[in-house]
């Protein structure tokens, strides 16, 4: 038994629950949940994600997830030895951080925080002692693995640790010359100004993100937070114009999204119309809000559609509806809120919930 078959194992009996009634509930057959017990086979990342809501195991599973074709030893090795990193290793830590940022989507990022953070110190010692034709690939990795360490520390209202993680991205993306990497560090430096109410640099870190963007789906997003930070500003022309060039670089991704980097398989059509709806609100435009925010929910994927992120922009509707006069239909999007906060444990989205609560008087 391998020790993610072991944690399997003891939160299932723990939570009292036989094979069987697990099986009922993730949907995979007894013999199957037995078979990765034992250690026998190995699930994908979506079954551990699946298992990992069922058992109410905040992240738990993902941190002791075997890796295929033996690689767990083979991670092992390279740990106390980084320099003899290789394909095999980087795939299996690329397969992990996919696993994580899906992780996120269903449990939020607090649990994730310190997980990432201890695989960001493998992967960064990994990239200290790399050389030779592997040495790019390394390098990649260790900023893709910063730039998601950095956005658990926004989520969870850690500013000068995300910078500083973003600041890593921005300096492993540049030795790697991703130029989507760099973007994106760019943009989630804008992202932390946005959080701090401060639409110039929003404005200019995104302006320049969106020119250093190879990939459309890249240049959308850095486009719509520069729209927002405009709409701060009270700026419409500005905010018109660069939601229709996302758009337009939205629909450009959508035509081959293969070509779209790992880290924003969460955007969409839908998630810009949120964003959209956003910049409406900032604008005094109530109805206009309503419509894109309830449009781009709406076409928001099911595996993300109960995320915390997600849930922010169902606080954004619900204070629409609130302005609109629209008291029973803000206080049904709150509740709906509230169980998603108490399911993902989002102090931030709980602390929300009730702040409006009390604007509600309920």
């Amino acid at each position: 038994m391998n020790p993610f078959g072991a944690e399997l194992r003891r939160l299932r009996t723990a939570r009292g629950l036989s094979l069987r009634g697990l099986a009922k509930l993730v949907h995979y057959s007894r013999t199957v949940l037995w078979e990765w017990e034992q250690g026998h086979k190995i699930p994908l990342s979506d079954a551990v994600v699946r298992l990992d809501q069922a058992l109410d195991a905040d992240g738990a599973l993902a941190v002791h997830m075997p890796y295929p074709n033996g690689n767990t030893d083979r991670l092992a090795h390279v740990a106390r030895r980084p320099r003899s990193v290789d394909a095999a290793a980087v795939d299996a830590l690329a397969g992990m951080l996919a696993t994580m940022r899906r992780l996120e989507d269903s449990v939020g990022a607090g649990p994730l925080v310190e997980p990432t953070a201890g695989q960001l110190r493998l992967v960064e010692s990994l990239a200290d002692e790399a050389r030779g034709p592997i040495r790019l690939r390394v390098i990649d990795l260790a900023g893709q693995w910063a730039q998601f360490a950095g956005w658990l520390c926004a989520a969870t209202g850690q500013p000068a640790k995300a910078r500083d993680r973003y600041a890593r991205t921005l300096e492993y993306a540049t030795e790697s010359g991703s130029r989507d990497l760099i973007a994106t560090s760019l943009s989630m430096r804008g992202n932390l100004a946005w959080m701090a109410r401060r639409p110039g640099p929003v404005v200019g870190l995104s302006a320049a993100a969106a020119e250093n963007a190879n990939s459309p789906g890249v240049r959308a997003m850095a486009l719509q937070q520069e729209a927002r930070g405009h709409a701060v500003m009270g700026q419409v022309d500005d905010v018109r114009r660069l939601f229709d060039e996302a758009e337009r670089a939205m629909d450009a991704a959508a035509k081959r999204p293969e070509d779209e980097p790992p880290w924003i398989y969460f955007y969409s059509a839908g998630y810009l119309e949120m964003q959209r709806g956003l910049a409406y609100r900032l604008l005094g435009d109530t109805v206009s809000a309503i419509e894109a925010l309830t449009a781009g929910l709406a076409a928001t994927e099911t595996g993300l559609s109960r995320s915390e992120f997600v849930a922010i922009y169902r606080l954004q509707l619900t204070e629409a509806h609130l302005e609109a006069g629209n008291r029973d239909v803000a206080l049904q999007l709150l509740d709906d809120v509230g169980q998603i906060a108490e399911g993902t444990g989002s102090a931030r989205l709980a602390g929300e919930v009730a702040r409006l609560a009390h604007r509600l008087g309920v």
